[in-house]
């Protein structure tokens, strides 16, 4: 029979090459020890500062002149030709009944609740009937209502006069310190 060949003589093929790379690098990750890197120290840098470039001189066309100069020039030169007339836009269309009163302060919207549509009113002047059209006017509202139910201390009243606290039912979202005028009945 024939002798053996010794393992130095084989071939390597790829898969013992790769085999035999994945034992080296086992072998030389585990002898590691680990070690902290040191940080290196950079030089320090010469900071130099570079030199402003010169100002250019500045290049106005003229001072401005004095107050007297320029008022005692004749009034053909200072006049300006009338600016074209613009036409005056419409006020938008109201409701005759709103446009013919004339609007009385009430008050001020202290609270809302938004889950019933409920606004409370604290009068500061004058009288507020069932049946009135009353004005809520803000920075972001402004619409117009006619008083349907009226309510102090929760019982319903049919008038209230300056100094009560009122709730009423409103058709849109109030906010507070909106200002409620009374318009017309």
């Amino acid at each position: 029979m024939a002798a053996r060949k010794s393992s130095k003589s084989r071939k390597r093929t790829p898969a013992r090459k790769k085999a035999a790379a994945r034992k080296t690098t086992r072998r030389k990750v585990a002898r590691k020890p680990a070690r902290a890197k040191k940080a290196k120290k950079k030089p320090a840098r010469k900071t130099t500062r570079r030199k402003a470039a010169p100002r250019k001189p500045t290049t106005r066309k003229a001072a401005r002149k004095p107050a007297r100069a320029r008022a005692a020039r004749p009034a053909a030169v200072t006049a300006k030709a009338p600016a074209p007339a613009r036409p005056q836009a419409r006020p938008p269309a109201s409701p005759a009944p709103i446009a013919a009163s004339v609007p009385v302060p009430l008050g001020k919207v202290t609270h809302y609740y938004g889950h019933v549509n409920a606004a409370i009113v604290a009068l500061e002047s004058g009288e507020l009937r069932v049946g009135d059209m009353v004005h809520f006017r803000g920075h972001t509202t402004d619409f117009y209502q006619r008083v349907d139910h009226m309510e102090v201390d929760h019982a319903a009243v049919q008038t209230a006069r300056a100094g009560h606290v009122i709730g009423l039912q409103v058709s849109q979202r109030v906010r507070e310190n909106d200002i409620v005028t009374k318009v017309a009945r």
